[in-house]
């Protein structure tokens, strides 16, 4: 019992945080490993929200658009004590208008405007450090909305530091580049540096080498097909750990990228599909496989479909499962996926923040402000 009392004695005085645009829970993860007290997160989707809570049971989640969601009456109905302050607010507000992905049409998505709902929460909270996460397009497709938001954030006195980072330089299995904004009120939280490199390259001292899709994913057993769970042919080891049915084409398309390591635009004729013979521009990565031995491709919302980019595994003719793909956002295997189907799960797991680089953001916050 006295254990027990000194653990939720040590949490109460944790450091706190909110998860603005929650999604699945990768951030909220990385900052419980921090040592983060989350006590919020806001999160709209159904499917989403529902991980979020198999994995996060003792963290209110609030259901709702954020633009309906009071600030301070949300706080109000947190605090545990009389004192209690905000330490962080966090968040990883929509993306899709500003990806290189979408079509122009994409500047007008509504959800643009969904970052300064971060700014409004900021404005009402004043937590004592605000970290944002965003795709680096928000820098130029997103330019106005961002500088509104840095020019809103130092107009309530906060310090605002931001950068674009790679990823795989903070021991994340895949090439993922990310704008990350740090602010502060009272000091300056600094970038943290990165933890490893490429080792084609010298490296800083202390840094280790990239981390692999092999090291991510290579003990996993061969998965079973979809139809073979659904048919009750096979039983499914790990939770959504099984592969897509594919087409003939496709599986032969796959098997000529695993002998030969080119991208679709290299395929024979006969495998090419007539809309990339008539137009050999665009994205060259469908249909293409990931390496064993390099970090891999962004891990996006089409993560499960190998014509939704290179997401071919790299010892097999077929894609990624989704649990592959969530260990290579670092989530653990552990981890618990709720939604209608692989498609909800792998747009949840696609747009989420790798868990290993929140971990990393949430430490620094706390070493460098001293929470």
């Amino acid at each position: 019992m006295a254990a027990e009392r000194n653990l939720a004695e040590a949490s109460r005085c944790a450091p706190t945080a909110i998860d603005l645009f929650a999604g699945c829970g990768g951030l909220t993860s990385g900052l419980r490993a921090a040592g983060f007290r989350v006590l919020a997160a806001i999160e709209s989707d159904p499917d989403a929200a529902e991980t979020y809570k198999a994995n996060h049971r003792e963290v209110q989640v609030i259901e709702r658009d954020i633009r309906e969601v009071s600030p301070r009456q949300l706080f109000s109905t947190l605090k545990s004590r009389p004192d209690q302050t905000l330490d962080l607010l966090a968040g990883c507000p929509p993306c899709q208008g500003f990806t290189r992905l979408t079509e122009n049409n994409g500047l007008f998505d509504p959800r643009n405007r969904l970052v300064l709902e971060f700014l409004r929460f900021a404005d009402e909270l004043r937590p004592k450090a605000c970290m944002l996460e965003n795709v680096p397009g928000l820098l130029r497709r997103g330019k106005q909305y961002f500088q509104e938001l840095c020019d809103g954030l130092e107009g309530l006195g906060y310090n605002v530091v931001y950068d674009v980072l790679q990823l795989a330089d903070y021991g994340v299995p895949q090439f993922r580049k990310r704008l990350v904004l740090l602010a502060a009120l009272n000091g300056t939280i600094q970038i943290p540096p990165a933890t490893h490199h490429d080792p084609a390259l010298v490296g800083k001292s202390g840094q280790r080498p990239w981390k692999t899709v092999r090291e991510a994913i290579g003990h996993l057993p061969t998965p079973p097909l979809r139809s073979e769970i659904l048919g009750a042919k096979r039983i499914l080891r790990y939770i959504w750990h099984y592969s897509r049915d594919i087409a003939p084409d496709v599986q032969r398309r796959l098997e000529y990228a695993l002998k030969n390591g080119k991208s679709r635009k290299y395929l024979p004729p006969g495998l090419r599909l007539a809309c990339h013979s008539r137009r050999p521009d665009g994205f060259n990565d469908v249909y293409g496989v990931i390496h064993w031995d390099r970090p891999s491709p962004t891990i996006t919302s089409g993560c499960t479909n190998a014509s939704k980019g290179r997401f071919g595994h790299p010892a097999a003719p077929r894609p990624l499962t989704a649990r592959e793909a969530a260990l290579l956002q670092t989530f653990p295997l552990s981890y618990k996926f709720r939604g209608a189907g692989l498609e909800s799960v792998a747009v949840q797991i696609g747009n989420a923040l790798p868990r290993r680089f929140a971990r990393i953001l949430g430490k620094s916050v706390i070493r460098q402000l001293k929470l």
